[in-house]
């Protein structure tokens, strides 16, 4: 990727970023999913970089490509203790050019694998709703984690093993907790 440059976003980021985000996920949206992403606000977005890590490919002074990593002390009820990916979004008019796949790829490995050593990572998608995302995750070597039913769509939690020696199922799963 020779000319894009991956970097972290920063707040002064977040109209462009809002902006791609929009355009994006606008099909997703059409497909009546409610996630944060399709419901992004300038707000949310600001929200998003400040508190997770929003990272940014960038081509000529524009974010072309986006995606946020959650570590699991974002959340209260965290899907799994490896870092959670979300908010992956490449400009509409780039679409079908291979560069969100380079952009993950790269994520994957000058990011998780040598910041974060993360061993590995979890993602979510609709099961129902989006006609193509899941089975794109299943032929790029992600797992199901878990599948969530409810009336309207079937949530599912997959996982990306990096570094398989490293590699803890028990770390993956989070315990249900037993309150009594």
């Amino acid at each position: 990727m020779g000319k894009d440059r991956l970097r972290i976003a920063t707040k002064e980021d977040a109209p462009a970023f809002l902006e791609l985000i929009q355009e994006s996920f606008q099909e997703v949206k059409d497909y009546g999913i409610d996630w944060p992403s399709t419901n992004a606000t300038l707000e949310s977005v600001i929200e998003n970089i400040e508190t997770g890590i929003a990272l940014v490919l960038e081509r000529e002074g524009r974010l072309i490509s986006t995606i946020t990593v959650r570590q699991p002390w974002e959340n209260e009820t965290p899907i799994s203790n490896y870092p959670f990916l979300w908010w992956f979004a490449t400009a509409d008019e780039l679409k079908g050019q291979g560069i969100g796949k380079k952009f993950i790829k790269q994520v994957e490995e000058e990011f998780l694998v040598k910041v974060l050593k993360a061993p590995a990572y979890v993602i979510g998608t609709s099961g129902r709703k989006h006609p193509w995302l899941l089975d794109m995750y299943l032929r790029n070597g992600y797992q199901i984690l878990t599948t969530r039913e409810d009336e309207d769509d079937t949530g599912v939690a997959l996982y990306k093993v990096l570094i398989p020696e490293k590699f803890d199922e028990n770390i993956l799963r989070i315990p249900e907790v037993v309150t009594h």
